[in-house]
């Protein structure tokens, strides 16, 4: 007995269990549900057998009026039809396996029903559970029935509590029958899996006879007359009635053919605007191909569409001319669409628009042969198509296959012999035609596997790698054009000339950094959706049914088990959506708040910085924690991480920390703020910013000093405008012996007084500091307003003394003598 019979065999048993369960569920389940009635007593009579006994009658107490038990209790009628209906469709089931004929369709079609039945369970059982949990809090809110030896309760609570637990078990038992059956519902379409894959795999690895010998030429000569026959006479009939409206065809023909002509002229002109002499970047020529590519085949569809439309209205499509035209017109749509993008890759004739770095030799070369690979794959399609509606023998199969194999693998191998030549290589220079060995040597050993795949007899297999290698190339082409793309997109509005950077440094005040992040998410999320988009358009070409895809997709998008956690792509990218959605609103709420709010004077620089710094912050961890809630993660699990890495923080990560911990403070306490002039080791300048791990200091050479964030706080720092812009300036005066003391703080005195950025209050402060034999020694003390023009005002109160004294011939000290040697 074959695995395949075994197969069927298993799984009618396990239909046939599943009806007999859910027939047992409908028979069984109402006397279950139902409230046991107590048996009668012997002194009565078996015409009353439904009078229940007398409730026991609490001690001294008067006797209490007998209750009539609780009713039976039975499903309700949407339950029992649920259950009747999938009960139906698992029998359906069982009599489609016990009579399948073809893969695709009797399987794909169990499958389906199968799959009705998981999705009715599902729903049913859902809506019961609220039910049963309702039915069982009022049965917690009635308490436990009373123990032996405690005081009975009344006769109304315990059939209240009968009739609850009666309902409720009623319903647990229909809920348990419809887990039952969607978990075997489930094991079957995993049965209904691995069966499709059993026959996909046989299907590959039957070996016929080899070309070599004779015996499958021999069967081809054999079974060529009869193929003959029944296509001439297919062609000759449908001629025929072709031939009866002979104006109509032609007129249709002619009017394809002017459509196609007509619109291709056109479409080409539409398209052509951009082939001028200025180089256009890759963002812009890959945005152009993914329009380019299927507008230029709308010409050849159109066409391919009216005459299959015309042809159906005339009545000419009819069978098996109707499934031979759909054949047709899907290879033509197909071929359309798959030559049009090799042209708008290569693009041979408009080096330009070329997305990929070849010379226009190579470019023409490879596009003319990727195009005739694309033509024999469409046409082989075709033509199998056509033998399962025509009933082709199998030597007639198998020779197409080899044919288109063989002819396939020959067009490959012209592609690997034909140099990749960079643009603007010049002629002396010859390209070698094994590079790019990363590319060339797999294709090379596919070519040689496919060959002897055919020469061994393994046609089927041979066929398979053979559309396998154009198609997965031509969904890898697309995938990795549409990475690129991405990566322009994303990487390059960071350069103030790109259209987006623009757009988003002038209409919303975004700075490089910040464009950045956003271009970072941005170029994540789109990643992960085109991963999304072609993983399962690679699985369905390499084998894989349809309706496994659908279910391996539903469960990456949403939500399957790793252990304790539920991991669904979609909300990760819909997470990834929000954070960056949520961080980009933060930024132009910090953008507002710059531009209206938080403007000089009206508020201090520091306490700006302070609040934009904050809001910054805030808006992150907020966009942080949605998208991760979002996501599915528990954000109460957060704590268990962070107890995590509190092993690291003690260890490695303690300065990190503790910088971050005292860029906290410094924002929050704010003893040094942006605009500030500190001092610090021997450095000093103005600050610029204040981040979470370091703070930057613009010196008065404009160099940039970065100071961790805990050497602010625990070393020692001169600010020379903490509280206010409020400084004091000296400057020392020395003066020859022979002047008059008085006469000089005068002048010193004057000269403050008479400068309008020296503050009367302080008042200026004249000291005689001392004198020697050669030179009398003064100190002027001043403050200003702005300690920042310390330098300027020092200077000008110099000159101003220095043109005083000169006035008065006050003679200076001289300079000191340095003794020689």
């Amino acid at each position: 007995m074959t695995s395949h019979s075994l197969t069927r065999r298993g799984f009618r048993v396990v239909a046939a269990r599943l009806i007999v369960l859910a027939l047992l569920v409908l028979t069984i389940e109402p006397g279950l549900a139902q409230q046991p009635a107590p048996a009668p007593q012997p002194a009565q009579s078996a015409a009353q057998p439904e009078q229940p006994p007398p409730a026991p009658v609490p001690p001294a107490s008067a006797p209490a009026a007998a209750l009539p038990a609780p009713p039976p209790v039975v499903l309700a009628p949407d339950v029992s039809d649920a259950i009747a209906r999938l009960t139906s469709t698992m029998e359906g089931a069982e009599k489609s396996l016990s009579r399948m004929q073809d893969l695709d369709d009797d399987i794909g079609k169990l499958r389906n029903d199968v799959e009705i039945v998981i999705a009715r369970s599902t729903e049913v059982a859902d809506d019961l559970r609220p039910r049963l949990a309702d039915l069982r809090g009022q049965i917690e809110k009635l308490g436990p029935a009373p123990a032996k030896d405690q005081p009975p309760e009344a006769a109304a609570i315990t059939a209240e509590r009968a009739r609850l637990s009666s309902e409720a078990a009623a319903l647990d038992g229909a809920i348990k029958t419809l887990e039952v059956t969607w978990v075997r519902a489930r094991q079957t379409i995993d049965r209904i899996t691995d069966l499709r894959l059993q026959i996909f795999t046989r299907s590959l690895m039957e070996r016929r006879s080899s070309p070599l010998f004779p015996g499958l030429w021999m069967d081809v000569v054999k079974d060529t007359p009869q193929v003959s026959r029944l296509v001439g006479y297919i062609v000759g009939d449908w001629l025929n009635s072709a031939w009866r409206r002979g104006p109509e065809v032609l007129a249709l023909l002619i009017a394809a053919l002017f459509t196609y002509l007509g619109g291709r002229t056109l479409v080409w002109r539409w398209t052509g605007h951009m082939n001028g002499a200025r180089a256009l970047s890759f963002f812009e020529r890959a945005a152009s191909a993914t329009w380019v590519a299927p507008v230029r085949a709308l010409p050849a569809i159109a066409a391919a569409l009216m005459v299959y439309t015309g042809l159906d209205a005339m009545n000419l499509l009819y069978y098996p001319s109707a499934r031979i035209a759909e054949a047709i017109l899907r290879a033509v749509l197909m071929f359309s669409f798959v030559a049009s993008l090799i042209a708008t890759v290569l693009a041979p004739l408009e080096p330009q628009r070329r997305l990929v770095d070849l010379s226009d030799r190579s470019a023409s070369r490879i596009s003319l042969l990727l195009q005739a690979m694309a033509a024999i794959y469409s046409a082989d399609l075709a033509i199998t198509s056509l033998g399962r509606v025509l009933y082709l023998p199998l030597s007639i199969s198998v020779v197409q296959s080899l044919v288109a194999s063989l002819a396939f693998t020959g067009l490959l191998i012209g592609i690997l012999l034909a140099p990749f030549e960079r643009a603007g290589t010049a002629a002396e220079f010859e390209t070698s035609r094994e590079t790019p060995r990363w590319l060339k040597i797999p294709l090379w050993l596919a070519a040689v596997g496919i060959i002897l795949a055919a020469v061994l007899g393994y046609v089927a297999l041979a066929r398979f790698a053979a559309q396998q290698i154009l198609m997965t190339g031509v969904v890898a082409l697309v995938a990795t054009l549409l990475f690129l793309a991405i990566r322009a997109f994303t990487r390059d509005p960071g350069e103030a000339s790109h259209p987006v950077g623009r757009m988003l440094e002038v209409r919303f005040g975004l700075d490089g950094p910040r464009r950045q992040q956003l271009a970072w998410l941005t170029e994540a999320a789109l990643t992960l959706s085109l991963a999304i988009l072609a993983l399962p358009i690679l699985l369905l070409q390499w084998g894989f049914s349809s309706a496994d895809i659908r279910d391996w997709v539903k469960a990456a998008l949403f939500g399957f088990e790793v252990g304790h956690f539920r991991i669904s792509l979609a909300r990760i990218l819909i997470g990834i959506v929000l954070f960056t959605v949520l961080l980009f609103l933060t930024r132009l709420l910090q953008r507002w708040l710059r531009d209206a709010v938080l403007l000089q004077p009206r508020v201090d620089a520091g306490v700006a910085h302070s609040i934009d710094t904050a809001v910054g912050y805030a808006g992150t961890i907020v966009a942080a924690l949605v998208a991760i809630s979002y996501a599915g993660l528990d954000v109460t699990n957060l704590a268990i991480v962070a107890g995590a890495l509190s092993v690291g923080i003690g260890f490695g990560l303690q300065s990190i920390v503790n910088n971050f911990v005292s860029g906290l403070i410094l924002l929050i306490e704010r003893p040094i703020k942006v605009g500030d002039w500190i001092v610090v080791g021997g450095e000093q300048g103005n600050v610029r910013s204040i981040s979470v791990r370091s703070t930057e200091i613009e010196t008065f050479d404009k160099a940039s000093l970065i100071v961790p964030n805990s050497e602010l706080i625990t070393g020692r720092v001169l600010n020379w405008t903490h509280r206010n812009s409020i400084g004091r300036l000296v400057i020392k005066v020395s003066t020859a012996i022979t002047a008059d003391p008085k006469a000089i703080c005068a002048v010193l005195e004057e000269v403050a007084k008479d400068h309008p950025t020296v503050l009367s209050v302080p008042k200026p402060l004249i000291s005689f500091d001392g004198f020697n034999a050669s030179e009398l020694n003064f100190t002027l003390r001043v403050h200003v307003g702005d300690i920042n023009r310390g330098l300027g005002v020092s200077t000008e109160l110099r000159t101003t003394i220095f043109d005083r004294f000169k006035a008065m011939n006050v003679q200076l000290a001289p300079a000191p003598v340095v003794a020689a040697g």
